[in-house]
């Protein structure tokens, strides 16, 4: 038999050799192949991870690739070719954690999983977000202005709304969510123009403006008023104090009520106004009042009602300074100083007694400073007195004046040839026979008591000091009494 001679070779010459042998002869079976090693994964940017390995197999006739989210549970996402030792992963979440393992395969089988190992994407790469586009009012009410626009962005983490009222200086009025397309900018002034912008953001910066927009708010009714107070400041006015909450009415209507139900417009106030006061009231009544604001539109709500009652008309102070002086037959002058405060008029009682039973002979202007009482009177005691009175009542009386029945002039007293009085020019001349000393009292036609001394029976008394005029000479004695009208050049 002839030898077979094998020349000297390396061992791994040798493995290869008798592998390629098994191969080829029809009695070998094919095994399945060697599983990959030396897995390794890095992550090169927020979407893609890089695997590698060492292929320890020359049957295999491919590789599956697997991932994992959690590490347990793996999926087949890729079949590569023999001989292949990386695979790039595309299309993942930025900043996630991907688990890989691999395995060879041949007509017999699969080779055992390699290691497993994982790697966490890269986090985004941030820009700053395009600009809104499109942004448009919607609608428009009196207090409210809707905006929309397109969201060109896919990476913002929200967006800034800015207004202006002259379109030149913008000011942030709204943070708004990402994703968002719309916005109501509400609490708005009636009749005004706004402008508005928009912008994305995010932690990269802010993008470039949206498109500007305007447009006007409508005309409304107007707030109502609050707050109304009314204040009586005397028995015929009542103060009205508000608040005026609108901005946009062209005036007031003011109602007014006795019973609190049934209203009555009294007033049309001007814009702008707080205050009014209303006059010309009953004293000791009470009002309602309720306020309401209008324009062209309309009206507002009305105010809360506020009441109150006009102060008690205070009467009149009491008279002082009232005499009451006989002066000629059937006349009693009576004299007061004027009345303050805010009388009416002046009432004139006179009585005969003192129990009170006074009767009214005389009603006379409040201005009024003097009454002559030219009844016939019977030679008796008369009792006067006055008040002052207006529509908030009488005034305290005034003292009460006495005439006694013995002054009461009925006539010129005759004088006899024993007793005479008369005026020589501006001296008054007394003689009385005979009488002893006697009292002098001299009286203007107005009551007023202009001279009185004690004189003699014999006397001639200055007038000096009286001007002009027509006087009432009254002399008493202790058992007469004498009264004589004197005039004075």
């Amino acid at each position: 038999m002839k030898k077979l001679c094998i020349p000297a070779m390396r061992f791994d010459q040798y493995a290869l050799i008798i592998n390629l042998l098994m191969l080829l002869s029809p009695a070998y079976s094919l095994a399945v192949p060697v599983a990959p090693a030396s897995l390794k994964a890095t992550a090169v940017s927020p979407v893609q991870i890089n695997l590698e390995w060492t292929d320890a197999s020359l049957d295999e006739t491919g590789f599956e690739v697997e991932r994992s989210p959690d590490g347990k549970i793996f999926v087949r996402i890729a079949d590569l070719p023999a001989n292949s030792k990386v695979f790039q992963n595309l299309q993942l979440v930025a900043s996630t954690t991907y688990w890989y393992r691999v395995r060879a395969k041949n007509a017999s089988g699969f080779s055992a999983y390699s290691n497993i190992v994982s790697a966490v994407t890269k986090p985004p790469v941030i820009t700053i977000p395009k600009a809104p586009a499109n942004l448009a009012v919607t609608t428009v009410t009196g207090k409210e202005i809707n905006l929309k626009w397109t969201d060109n962005a896919t990476d913002e983490t929200g967006f800034e709304l800015e207004r202006s009222l002259n379109g030149t200086a913008f000011i942030k009025i709204a943070d708004i969510a990402a994703n968002a397309t719309a916005y109501a900018d509400t609490g708005l002034a009636s009749t005004t123009k706004y402008w508005y912008r928009l912008l994305a953001k995010n932690t990269a910066g802010k993008s470039a403006y949206s498109n500007v927009v305007s447009a006007t708010t409508l005309e409304v009714v107007p707030n109502a008023p609050a707050g109304l107070i009314a204040t009586a400041v005397s028995p015929f006015q009542i103060n009205l104090a508000w608040t005026d909450k609108a901005v946009n009415e062209t005036g007031f209507q003011l109602e007014r009520s006795l019973d609190g139900v049934t209203f009555t417009k009294i007033a049309d106030i001007a814009a702008n106004r707080i205050v009014y006061e209303n006059t010309g009231l009953a004293p000791a009544t009470k009002y309602y009042y309720r306020i309401r604001a209008v324009n062209l539109i309309g009206a507002s709500a009305y105010s809360a009602v506020s009441s109150a009652t006009t102060q008690q008309i205070p009467v009149p102070d009491r008279p002082l300074n009232f005499t009451a002086v006989p002066l000629a037959p059937d006349l009693i002058q009576l004299n007061w100083s004027p009345v303050t405060g805010n009388a009416d008029a002046i009432i004139v009682e006179r009585s005969q007694n003192t129990d009170g039973n006074f009767r009214e002979i005389g009603r006379l202007p409040a201005s009024a400073v003097q009454y002559q009482d030219t009844d016939s009177l019977a030679i008796t005691d008369y009792y006067y007195r006055i008040k002052a009175v207006n529509a908030g009542g009488s005034s305290p009386y005034s003292l009460i004046s006495i005439v006694r029945g013995s002054t009461i002039i009925t006539a010129n007293e005759p004088l006899t040839n024993q007793n005479r009085i008369y005026a020589y020019g501006r001296t008054l001349v007394i003689d009385l026979k005979p009488q002893p000393q006697c009292r002098l009292s001299i009286y203007d036609l107005k009551g007023i008591l202009r001279n009185q001394q004690s004189v003699q029976p014999s006397s001639q008394v200055d007038l000096g000091s009286l001007h002009p005029g027509i006087y009432i000479v009254v002399v008493e004695t202790e058992n007469t009494l004498l009264k004589h009208k004197i005039a004075i050049d």
